[in-house]
């Protein structure tokens, strides 16, 4: 497979999130994400095409991948990526298995800047290579999502039963 160098910022335009108070809404269906996850939701999506999440400050070495319409909040960047050059959902599995904690600038709490992710490096093949790659990795990773699934109603189950039997 053959790869071409490209910097972050030619694959993807990093963006900040925005405080969520105003948008914030207990019946809201639109998920609103923070460095350490799902923080709530609102009933106004900040973007909604698939985005690559990185966090800003707190967390920043974990990387997360988004398909549907979302809000972040100021600690978390989210990116619109350049699908001319990469697939949303491959820019995510490049991004995963680089060790972001080494572009840490902050001194009590881990933080990056757009900069220095702007000038990130990262091989990517042809569309069509990046096509065949997610074409082994999405079934792989749908099926871990599936279990993940399973083991959540089992364990309701396990505490429906203990409710159940012994309160």
């Amino acid at each position: 497979m053959s790869f071409r160098v490209y910097s972050l910022a030619e694959l993807a335009t990093i963006k900040y999130g925005k405080n969520q108070k105003k948008v914030e809404a207990p019946n809201g269906t639109i998920p609103i994400y923070g460095t350490g996850g799902l923080m709530g939701y609102s009933t106004q999506a900040l973007y909604s095409r698939p985005s690559v999440l990185i966090g800003r400050k707190g967390t920043i070495d974990k990387v997360k991948f988004i398909q549907m319409p979302f809000w972040t909040v100021d600690t978390l960047f989210y990116t619109e990526v350049n699908e001319d050059i990469v697939f949303p959902k491959y820019l995510y599995y490049a991004l995963t298995i680089m060790d972001l904690a080494r572009y840490n600038e902050g001194t009590t709490i881990p933080s990056l800047r757009t900069e220095t992710l702007n000038r990130i490096e990262l091989k990517i093949p042809s569309l069509l290579e990046q096509s065949r790659v997610l074409s082994i990795l999405n079934p792989i990773e749908d099926k871990i999502e599936c279990n993940e699934e399973i083991n959540k109603n089992l364990e309701r189950q396990i505490d429906a039963l203990y409710t159940e039997l012994f309160i």
